[in-house]
């Protein structure tokens, strides 16, 4: 089973954070997440159907990528200015 993640909320969460971090090395690495959750939005109709196989490597990056996802969100709010 998928993890339940809407990569297009996750992309718009990493916008409001790119206007709101003072830091340019940081806006760069939410900019690469960002278009990373742009890139499995685009995917995710056509892998979701996919075989077992496909479900379960799906299923471990959606786990690591919300988790980099959690930690770099939460950082930046202690950075934001």
């Amino acid at each position: 089973m998928l993890l339940r993640v809407d990569p297009w909320s996750k992309a718009a969460e990493c916008d409001r954070a790119i206007e709101r971090v003072a830091d340019p090395e940081r806006r760069t690495v939410l900019q690469s997440l960002r278009s990373f959750w742009i890139e499995l939005g685009d995917q995710l109709p056509t892998t979701a159907g996919g075989r077992h196989g496909a479900d379960s490597t799906i299923h471990m990056q959606l786990s690591t990528i919300t988790q980099i996802h959690t930690q770099l969100m939460a950082g930046c709010r202690t950075a934001m200015h």
